[in-house]
């Protein structure tokens, strides 16, 4: 956020900074590169970036999930059309009766239709970030071969600085 006390001019000249630290990164260069062209450090580059890539992309995000939205909700009702309506079970070309003469219902598109209305609710809750993250369980296994050589290159160690002991020692 500008400073209070920052003139129009700065506020309008740290806008074109920014976005033009935001076209030299599309291009491709790194945050200190277009630092060192613009004059400023690589962290002011770095939040330039996120500031102006909240201004750009996040607008568009949003239209796009509003869009999504709105042909889920078409399919959402197309979908509820099915469920509701009654199917007949058809078999040769024929619609199949029960001993009382009665059409029998066919329960399939009801059932493709229920789930097609869950996957439609899934991506849904996944557009609107409802779905809670994942747990997963991590089992580690843990060598002790890596710890038992480290132990022997020590006491390797510890024997080769008594022998260079034991030679200065000797030779003085």
């Amino acid at each position: 956020m500008a400073n209070p006390g920052q003139s129009r001019g700065n506020r309008a000249e740290l806008a074109e900074k920014r976005a033009e630290a935001y076209r030299l990164k599309l291009r491709g260069l790194s945050d200190r590169a277009v630092g060192a062209q613009l004059g400023v450090s690589h962290t002011s580059v770095q939040n330039w970036i996120k500031q102006e890539a909240d201004e750009r992309v996040l607008p568009l995000a949003d239209e796009y999930r509003k869009v999504q939205l709105e042909r889920l909700g078409e399919m959402r009702q197309a979908a509820l059309l099915v469920l509701e309506r009654f199917h007949y079970t058809v078999s040769q070309g024929r619609v199949m009766n029960d001993l009382d003469g009665l059409p029998i219902e066919d329960d399939a598109p009801q059932l493709a239709a229920i789930d097609r209305l869950l996957r439609i609710e899934e991506r849904i809750a996944r557009l609107l970030g409802l779905d809670a993250p994942t747990r997963a369980e991590v089992e580690a296994r843990v060598d002790s071969r890596p710890a038992e050589l480290l132990a022997k290159v020590e006491a390797a160690r510890a024997a080769v600085a008594a022998q260079e002991t034991a030679l200065r020692d000797g030779d003085e």
